[in-house]
């Protein structure tokens, strides 16, 4: 599934990006099940970076879509589902080094995969910033280079999506006429607060189970829910359902 040596020429060859320091190339492709110096850093600095820059291509690219409408774009290209292709077709999730736990499975998880997508955004931006002496004008357009090479597919499309606030109309409709069943939601955790509670509720068609969502009330975990269900559909079947 990985690769064991360490060099990476091959794997910066494919994403189209030199690191002066190798380190941070390391450690992106490191899981926390497999060492102490792990990704969950550079994981959480991408993530920022990513949001950043996606949001401000919607915007350029969409002067007249409102804010609600940038906002479901914007969540379809950075979702998990989406990272974790981008990172397959990359084939960056060859190179990722996990503990034995993960190791002996058939396929990465896509949750690991598109956090360590993040990570290697993060690695990215300071290499960039560590080795160029324009700062951050540097380390920005490397990092914005570097999302629309890798991203540049699911930018462009990003707007062809199905509305969140339908979604489990949506779902319940195809579910009905591509296999007879009906879309079944289910409380996997929930999270008190002092005015509210939070919902994590999952969606299951036909006994695939989709990533869970968060929402309050639960009516809107379920609505969240089928989106995720809604958005990973969508990368089986490539186009909007």
């Amino acid at each position: 599934m990985t690769h064991a040596n360490a060099d990476f020429d091959e794997l910066q060859d494919v994403l189209g990006y030199r690191f002066t320091d190798l380190t941070l190339l390391e450690e992106a492709v490191t899981h926390a099940s497999l060492a102490e110096d792990h990704n969950e850093r550079l994981e959480f600095l991408g993530d920022a970076v990513l949001n950043q820059i996606v949001a401000e291509e919607l915007y350029l690219r969409h002067p007249n879509a409102r804010e609600g409408e940038l906002t479901e774009w914007k969540s379809r290209v950075i979702s998990r589902v989406t990272l974790a292709e981008a990172g397959k077709r990359l084939g960056y999730a060859n190179w990722l080094r996990v503990g034995p736990s993960l190791s002996n499975r058939a396929a990465l998880p896509n949750s690991v995969i598109g956090n360590a997508f993040e990570s290697l955004l993060g690695a990215v931006y300071l290499d960039a910033h560590a080795t160029q002496s324009n700062g951050e004008a540097s380390k920005s357009n490397a990092a914005k280079n570097a999302v629309l090479r890798w991203l540049g597919v699911e930018i462009d499309s990003a707007h062809i999506i199905c509305q969140r606030s339908t979604a489990k109309q949506i779902l319940q409709t195809l579910a009905q006429a591509k296999w007879g069943a009906l879309p079944e939601y289910a409380v996997v955790e929930t999270n008190e607060h002092p005015q509210s509670v939070a919902f994590l509720v999952e969606a299951t068609v036909a006994g695939r189970t989709f990533p869970a969502a968060w929402g309050s009330p639960k009516k809107e975990a379920e609505r969240w829910a089928a989106w995720e269900a809604l958005l990973e559909l969508n990368q089986d079947e490539g186009k909007c359902l």
